[in-house]
């Protein structure tokens, strides 16, 4: 099949977030993901890897992109290891999509994502299909997955978070946030 006129616009393959050496996320690097590996799944000495989030728009893919869309697969329970932080100047949209084709209202599993801080700190449990705006300010994470009985999709959508100042995360306190 002949190369599309518009494949500068297609994705076909994600970069991955890197982890920083002090646990906060770091950049965007090839991905280790192929065509073999996606079938197969990311193995390394008998084990999946965990490659982190999979990014799938940002100006690393598309110079003219103003948005970023990351997804990953939830295959069992697990900490989705993002430090807490809120953005001053964009939205996020955090989605969370079950796999069921016979039941549309079934997740596969239960999330607690955490959102706030301070005294308006609270736990927010998602068991369906759902979406979760997060407006700008608003504290988010730590996220974590349990009692996930079938795959699970988590897609993260950052709305317009190019300008040199929103791209900057502003850390917010641990506590009462699970560790």
């Amino acid at each position: 099949m002949a190369e599309s006129r518009y494949e500068k616009y297609i994705c076909r393959l994600p970069a991955v977030m890197n982890e920083g050496a002090d646990g906060s996320v770091g950049e965007l690097v090839p991905s280790k993901i192929t065509p073999e590996t996606v079938r197969t799944g990311v193995v390394e000495a008998g084990k999946i890897i965990d490659t982190g989030p999979m990014v799938w728009c940002s100006k690393t893919h598309f110079a003219e992109a103003t948005e970023v869309v990351e997804s990953g697969l939830i295959t069992g329970d697990c900490l989705v290891r993002v430090p807490p932080h809120k953005h001053a100047t964009y939205n996020e949209l955090f989605m969370f999509l079950g796999t069921n084709p016979d039941d549309l209202s079934d997740l596969g599993g239960e999330a607690e994502f955490w959102l706030g801080e301070d005294e308006e700190l609270e736990k927010v449990v998602i068991n369906t299909p759902s979406c979760i705006f997060v407006p700008p300010g608003l504290a988010r994470f730590p996220l974590t997955w349990k009692n996930v009985k079938r795959p699970c999709v988590f897609v993260v959508v950052s709305c317009s978070p190019f300008d040199p100042a929103s791209q900057r995360e502003e850390a917010v306190s641990t506590d009462g946030r699970p560790q």
